[in-house]
This record gives C-alpha cells, sequence and structure tokens, in this order.
C-alpha cells in the first residue's frame, strides 16, 4: 500500500524543522481544544511551543490556515495509524479487522472527538475548514479505504469508495456520537472491539453479495 506523504515534510525539509513544526501543531491543537476557536491566540500557541510568529505567519498565513494544518497533521497521523501495520497478502476479514479497529480507537480518541466538535462548530462560520474537512477527511478516508479494498474486490476505485464509504461511516456510529455528546461516559475496548466486529459483519456481507463474482479471493478464508 502507497503511504502518502505526511504535511511535515512538505513544511519543512529538515528533521529538526520537522519537529518544531510538528511541536508548534501539537500545541496549536491543545490551544484550540482548551480555549475554542475564537478564543485561541497565537501569542500563547508560540509561548507553549517556543516558536515564532514569523514561523507561523509564514508557513501556514493566519489562525484560520493554522488551524486547518493543524487538522490535516492528525488526519495524516489517523491514516498512517491505520496502515501502519499493513501486509500484503492478508484476507479481506483480516485487513477489514486490523483497519477499522485502528480507525475506530482514532476517531474516538478525546483529542480527535474533541477537535471534531471544533469542526462542526466552526465549518458554518468558516467555510474553508468544513470544505477542507469533507474533502480531505472524509472523502480522504474513503479513498484510502478503498485502495484496500481494491487489492481484494476486481471492481472500478470509484465504486469501491462507496463501499469504503459504507464501511467507514457503519464505524462512525453509535460510539462516536456517544462520544460526541456525552464526554463525560467513557467507553471501553470491548465496546470498540464489538462496534468494529459488528460494522466488519455489515460490510463483509454486502461486499460478498455485491462482489460475489469478483472476488480476487475468499473474503473469509
Amino acid at each position: 500500500m502507497q503511504v502518502r506523504e505526511h504535511m511535515l515534510y512538505k513544511a519543512a525539509k529538515t528533521e529538526k524543522g520537522r519537529e518544531r513544526i510538528r511541536s508548534l501543531l501539537e500545541h496549536a491543537i491543545d490551544e484550540f481544544v482548551e480555549m475554542g476557536y475564537e478564543g485561541a491566540s497565537i501569542n500563547r500557541i508560540i509561548a507553549r511551543s517556543g516558536g515564532s510568529k514569523t514561523t507561523v505567519y509564514q508557513s501556514f498565513g493566519n489562525k484560520e490556515g493554522l488551524f486547518i494544518a493543524a487538522l490535516e497533521m492528525m488526519a495524516d497521523d489517523l491514516y498512517e495509524a491505520c496502515v501502519a501495520d499493513y501486509k500484503p497478502g492478508r484476507t479481506l476479514l483480516e485487513d477489514l479487522e486490523s483497519f477499522g479497529r485502528a480507525y475506530l480507537r482514532g476517531i474516538l480518541a478525546a483529542r480527535s472527538v474533541a477537535v471534531m466538535r471544533l469542526i462542526y462548530a466552526q465549518a458554518g462560520r468558516l467555510p474553508q475548514v468544513g470544505e477542507w474537512f469533507y474533502n480531505e477527511g472524509i472523502l480522504a478516508s474513503y479513498r484510502g479505504f478503498a485502495k484496500v479494498l481494491e487489492n481484494h474486490v476486481d471492481a472500478p476505485l470509484t465504486e469501491l469508495e462507496e463501499t469504503a464509504s459504507l464501511f467507514l461511516e457503519a464505524l462512525r456510529g453509535r460510539l462516536f456520537q456517544q462520544a460526541l455528546c456525552l464526554p463525560q461516559k467513557g467507553i471501553t475496548e470491548d465496546e470498540i472491539e464489538a462496534e468494529a466486529a459488528r460494522a466488519i459483519d455489515l460490510v463483509l456481507a454486502l461486499i460478498e453479495k455485491r462482489y460475489a463474482d469478483r472476488m480476487r479471493c475468499a473474503a473469509r478464508a
């Protein structure tokens, strides 16, 4: 599987530069989560990270650009976590289990949930944020998992993106909504395993019905 270029490698050419950018963006996420978008201060982010205003404005333009860059780093980190243990030759079931559990754990992490609340809250006022998240977060996740399905199903990538979307939206179901609405209620590993298994069963049944004659190998082998 091809791993997309991490945004840190586009923003800085050296390892030291990437570490500085990551530190800046990590502190930016913390500031946005703690203070909200409107209350977040670039001066406080710089004080936290030890960076400079010159770096912020040259690299990201303004607070909105910094916010989107921090979201992009989180999206890249989630993608990398989902494909970290990818191994060629696995069955479809094995890929669904690996990708699905990693994805669900990633979106249910406390920081991820807090950032999602921010995105939804700001999308109406800052349409660029909503547009970025839809294209580079949601649609990109569909494309990424469609590439996994392509190893198992002989079908056009655009068609597989639709199937991928059904799987990821099944994962982004009850537990994710619970995390968004009931932050005080914890989610156990057993609940994550059960939710992932439910989504996997749903998409496996769909794939076996829709692509019975186009499977590269048995789905549950």
